[in-house]
């Protein structure tokens, strides 16, 4: 089944849109956690309301803000109780598919095999990423020192996710990332997949949407990733490329199922 979590915080003006993106599409199966983080707007009662009623949509809200790491995690996880064989695609609040047959597309892609899918971001033309943003991973060097492309649409088993180490979701300090979510939980399970079992989307599935509450926040978070990745991240010890047997045979050391 498809897990598709979307994490939110003050998103009332585009939860909207990224639910009925979700309701518009041609696949049934899916089931959609919406991780509110005690947003200070009205982006539970937009939710709920853009949701209607459909049984599929869990619309849960934190008292505290804990932050996207923790929210991909172990407060996912406590909530939807993923299967190994699950596919988590990542739907940020603000964001929303492109067009219906976008878990039609990926269902396609994972019944070939594959264990994790990145690309296939689109976004307005006023606003530019670095090149390497949306380029292929490089194989032939270790993922931790080049570049970060793993972007959306960022998909993966769970078998996957459940096999990063608790250490490798914190900082120094043991505090959970704050801007890092991504490239702690997208390298570490790239790693592992090997270059077999990732797929790299060409076609345009995902709008990623620049607005005045997050141009900012990118810059802050393109500078802190490339600071953890330079000073933190590669240093850490890669992950070993892993048999599905290995993945799926492993516990989770962070899970409060």
């Amino acid at each position: 089944m498809f897990k598709i979590l979307t994490t939110c915080y003050n998103c009332e003006v585009f939860i909207k849109e990224c639910i009925e993106s979700v309701l518009a599409q041609n696949e049934s199966e899916w089931e959609m956690y919406i991780i509110e983080d005690a947003s200070t707007d009205n982006t539970v009662k937009e939710a709920r309301k853009a949701s209607n009623g459909d049984s599929r949509i869990k619309i849960l809200s934190n008292e505290k803000n804990n932050g996207l790491t923790f929210n991909q995690t172990l407060n996912f996880v406590y909530h939807a109780k993923p299967d190994d064989e699950d596919v988590i695609i990542i739907l940020d609040g603000d964001d929303y598919f492109l067009h219906s047959n976008v878990l039609s597309y990926v269902k396609e892609i994972y019944s070939k095999g594959y264990w994790f899918t990145y690309g296939g971001i689109t976004h307005s033309s006023r606003f530019k990423c670095q090149k390497d943003f949306y380029t292929e991973i490089n194989w032939s060097v270790s993922l931790r020192n080049q570049p970060f492309c793993l972007t959306h649409l960022r998909s993966y088993k769970f078998f996957l996710l459940k096999n990063i180490k608790n250490v490798d979701l914190r900082d120094k300090k043991n505090n959970f990332f704050e801007y890092g979510v991504d490239v702690a939980l997208c390298i570490p399970m790239a790693e592992m997949a090997g270059e077999n079992k990732c797929f790299h989307v060409k076609d345009k599935l995902y709008y990623y949407r620049f607005h005045k509450d997050n141009v900012h926040r990118s810059v802050i978070k393109d500078a802190q990733r490339s600071e953890y990745i330079q000073n933190d991240l590669s240093f850490r010890t890669p992950y070993a490329k892993k048999t599905k047997e290995q993945l799926l045979d492993s516990k989770c050391d962070w899970s409060i199922i």
